[in-house]
């Protein structure tokens, strides 16, 4: 019982810190694209993206995650990020990976790219053996022009180069250039 009372404190404290710092770059793509169609979030590339940046968020926040502990918060900071309710992110997750779909992969790398970028800069910023993430700068990391322009060169571009539209053989989304 005390196991399962820790680890959802640990869920919980994973999830917030994932929606903190993801949710305000988000709301900036929001704003400057005029909207993100829910069926973008399903996109492969999309998926791979917002997912590796919760879990490597998550284990930036509190260590050692991993099994249904790290799949929990991976489905529920996706629901809070996006605004959609899937009981099957974590599914999907599961197919692209074990598909080798390229467009995951990517979205997974450029995830990891666009991480050490936001934790290099807050490595110095080590307080009580956790990392700062730029929560607590003089400039909020959403602000920083380096990581707002890899951002949009990620996350923004891919959404204004690729329109999404179901394929009616596959449940998935894939990706059709303009």
């Amino acid at each position: 019982m005390l196991r399962w009372v820790l680890d959802l404190s640990r869920v919980r404290k994973a999830r917030k810190a994932a929606y903190a710092v993801i949710s305000p770059m988000v709301a900036r793509s929001r704003s400057r694209l005029g909207a993100i169609p829910d069926a973008a979030w399903t996109n492969p590339y999309l998926v791979g993206f917002i997912v590796m940046l919760i879990t490597i968020i998550a284990k930036m926040e509190i260590g050692r995650i991993e099994g249904q502990a790290l799949c929990l918060v991976q489905a529920r900071s996706w629901e809070d990020i996006t605004g959609i309710k899937s009981d099957l992110i974590g599914e999907e997750v599961l197919l692209l990976n074990a598909e080798r779909n390229r467009d995951f992969e990517n979205g997974c790398h450029n995830a990891t790219r666009f991480a050490s970028l936001l934790i290099e800069n807050s490595i110095l910023g080590l307080q009580n053996r956790q990392f700062d993430l730029g929560m607590n700068a003089d400039i909020p990391w959403p602000e920083r022009d380096d990581l707002c322009s890899l951002w949009e060169q990620m996350f923004d571009a891919y959404i204004g180069a690729h329109s999404c539209e179901i394929d009616p053989g596959r449940d998935r989304i894939p990706i059709v250039s303009l």
